[in-house]
C-alpha cells in the first residue's frame, strides 16, 4: 500500500529531473518560446545572437544580479525576486536541480532557464590570469557572411545618374568575432561592407578598407570594478528615457516585463547598426553593497548633412542626421562622418531587492550646431550645440 504512494511521489521528480536538455537545446525553438509575439520594434538578429552567446556561456546563478536574470527574458519579476530571496536565505546554489525548490518556479520555467545558467565553483574563478583565460577560452565564434542580390539593382543601371550610381560591387560582406566568458570578460570585433559600398583605403576620408568597423574589450567583477568596457558599447539605465539601449521587450503576456526596462548598465555593442551606440570607455564601480557609480565618455563621428548658414557664409550647420549606414553613392558618401559627437556622463545608483533608484547626469556636445528646417514634426526637437 505504501510502495505505490512512494513511487507516485518519486517518479514525477525523476522525470522532472531528466527533462533538462542542456546540450541538445534547440536555439530556434527556445527563441520562439521566449519571444512568442513578434514586434517590429525589436531587432531579432541581436536577440538571437545574444541568446546564442548566453547558451555558449551560461550565467553563474551564484553571481547573477536581478538585471542579469531579467535580461534572459525567461523569468517574471516575481520569479526573479524568489530566486534571489532563495539564494540569500539558503546560501549559494549547489546544483541546478535546486531550481525545483525555488518558490513560483514551475517545470516549464526551469526547462527554459536551465540551458542559460550554470553553477561555477568560486574557488576556480581566479586561478589563472585573465590573458590565459582568454587564450584558453573555447566559447568563441567567428561568423563570416556573404550576400548578393541576383537582380541588377537600380544603382548599377546605365540610366542612373552619376550622383546616384553605386561606387562599389553588389557584394555584401560581414565578419564578426567574439570570445567571452559570462561574468569575466568579452572581446570582439565586427567588420562590414554593404552592397554598393567599395572596399578602399582613404585615411584622409576616414575609410580604412571596409566601410564599418566595431571593436570592444570588456572585463567584469574585478574587485570593486564591476564592469569596464573600452571600445563600442551601449548604456541602459533606469527606464531608458535618458540612457536607453540594448534589448527592450515589446508586447507580451507579462505586463511588468513590458513596462519595466531592465537596468543592464553598460554592455558591449556587437551590432552592424552604424548608429545608436557610444565609442570610448565606460566603467561601473561598487561604492558599497548596494551603491554603485557608473561613468562613461564617448568620442564618435556621426553621419549628417551640413548646410551653410545664410547669414554667415563661413559657419556650417547640421540640418539632419543620417542613420541608414549606407555609403554607396556620391550623396551618401558626402554625409559620412561629418559630425563629431562627444558624450560625458555619470550615474549614481542604489538598488536592493525591493528598491532601485538613481541619478543620471548626461551631457552631449556637437562640434557643429544643429539647426533643422522648421516643420510641424520637428519643431520641438533639440537645436543648438550642447
Amino acid at each position: 500500500m505504501y510502495v505505490p504512494c512512494f513511487l507516485m511521489l518519486i517518479v514525477p521528480s525523476l522525470l522532472f529531473a531528466q527533462d533538462y536538455p542542456r546540450k541538445d537545446t534547440n536555439p530556434e525553438r527556445l527563441a520562439e518560446e521566449i519571444f512568442p509575439i513578434q514586434n517590429l520594434d525589436l531587432n531579432y538578429q541581436e536577440l538571437y545572437d545574444n541568446l546564442l552567446q548566453i547558451l555558449s556561456n551560461p550565467i553563474d546563478l551564484n553571481r547573477a544580479t536581478a538585471d542579469d536574470l531579467r535580461a534572459l527574458y525567461v523569468l517574471r519579476e516575481e520569479q526573479v525576486k524568489s530566486l534571489l530571496t532563495h539564494r540569500a536565505e539558503n546560501g549559494p546554489f549547489l546544483s541546478l536541480y535546486e531550481l525545483q525548490s525555488v518558490p513560483n518556479f514551475d517545470s516549464i520555467t526551469v526547462r527554459r532557464l536551465l540551458p542559460l545558467v550554470r553553477i561555477e565553483d568560486a574557488s576556480t574563478t581566479f586561478d589563472k590570469s585573465l590573458l590565459r583565460r582568454v587564450l584558453n577560452e573555447q566559447n568563441g565564434y567567428l561568423i563570416t557572411r556573404y550576400e548578393r542580390t541576383l537582380e541588377e539593382q537600380k544603382g548599377y543601371k546605365k540610366e542612373t545618374g552619376p550622383s546616384q550610381h553605386f561606387a562599389g560591387t553588389p557584394d555584401k560582406f560581414l565578419m564578426r568575432f567574439r570570445v567571452a566568458r559570462s561574468g569575466d570578460f568579452s572581446l570582439g570585433f565586427t567588420a562590414e561592407k554593404d552592397a554598393g559600398e567599395s572596399i578602399t583605403w582613404k585615411p584622409a576620408k576616414r575609410i580604412y578598407g571596409m566601410d564599418y568597423y566595431s571593436i570592444h574589450g570588456q572585463i567584469l567583477n574585478k574587485g570593486r570594478v564591476r564592469n569596464l568596457i573600452v571600445g563600442d558599447y551601449l548604456a541602459q539605465f533606469g527606464q531608458g528615457l535618458v540612457l536607453g539601449g540594448g534589448f527592450g521587450m515589446g508586447k507580451g503576456s507579462e505586463t511588468i516585463t513590458t513596462i519595466r526596462r531592465s537596468n543592464l548598465g553598460f554592455i558591449p555593442f556587437t551590432s552592424i547598426n552604424e548608429s545608436g551606440f557610444f565609442r570610448g570607455g565606460a566603467m561601473s564601480y561598487s561604492l558599497g553593497k548596494n551603491l554603485f557609480l557608473h561613468g562613461f565618455a564617448s568620442h564618435l563621428r556621426r553621419d549628417g548633412k551640413l548646410n551653410q548658414d545664410s547669414t554667415q557664409d563661413d559657419t556650417s550647420l547640421i540640418s539632419s542626421f543620417a542613420i541608414t549606414g549606407y555609403h554607396r553613392t556620391t550623396s551618401e558618401l558626402a554625409l559620412r562622418k561629418q559630425i563629431m559627437e562627444n558624450n560625458l556622463g555619470a550615474v549614481l545608483n542604489y538598488r536592493n531587492q525591493s528598491l532601485d533608484m538613481g541619478i543620471i547626469l548626461h551631457r552631449t556636445q556637437f562640434d557643429i550646431p544643429i539647426l533643422r528646417a522648421a516643420t510641424l514634426y520637428n519643431q520641438f526637437n533639440f537645436r543648438g550645440q550642447n
